[in-house]
């Protein structure tokens, strides 16, 4: 009778240790295999943003698109030297930011308009003109471009009956943003006086 309790709890107790184990191995399997699942979810995640990217750079490329961009950051640049360098007699140039706003990167605007005192132009009408613009070979892969800007500036001041002109450039340095092309930054070069 002993022999039979020791047998009995023999085999109890190793078929409580057989159900453990099963019960066991599969819950560690099904751990494995949700660690792998959330690993290749990452990984499709990764590749689907990666394809996300390479797909706009595909479209970028097309013939009417790199047109479209050129033309863009042609007119950003224009547009940007005659809002920035033409001035009228007693205006100010904090006046300007409504205009200049929609051209330059947030960063830029603050640097132009945030903490600086109101300067106003008292004297001089400036008016901007015969504005060429020059920048590399598009390439669709770049999302920044130094653009090199020449235009003719003149400067007629208010009780004087000489009218000055001088040619200048300036280098522009744009950005890709989602919502365009975008000044980032400006160096101003005076070139020549070309008499009055």
């Amino acid at each position: 009778m002993k022999q039979k309790i020791i047998m009995f709890t023999l085999v109890t107790v190793i078929l409580f240790c057989a159900v453990l184990i099963g019960y066991q191995i599969p819950k560690q399997q099904v751990k494995i295999k949700q660690n792998q699942i959330e690993d290749l979810q990452e990984e499709q995640r990764i590749l689907r943003d990666k394809n996300g990217e390479l797909n706009k750079l595909v479209k970028r490329q097309s013939k009417t698109v790199i047109s479209d961009e050129e033309k863009q950051i042609r007119e950003v640049s224009s547009n940007f030297v005659k809002q920035m360098f033409e001035m009228k007699k007693d205006s100010s140039f904090k006046s300007k930011a409504p205009q200049i706003k929609p051209l330059v990167t947030k960063d830029y605007y603050d640097t132009l308009f945030k903490d600086s005192k109101d300067k106003y132009d008292l004297y001089d009408d400036i008016t901007v003109n015969d504005i060429h613009v020059y920048f590399d070979t598009y390439d669709p892969k770049k999302d920044s471009y130094k653009v090199f800007v020449q235009f003719d500036e003149r400067i007629e001041t208010d009780g004087d009956d000489k009218i000055e002109h001088r040619q200048t450039s300036a280098q522009l340095d744009l950005v890709r943003t989602a919502e365009g092309w975008r000044i980032d930054n400006l160096k101003r070069f005076n070139l020549k006086p070309l008499g009055r």
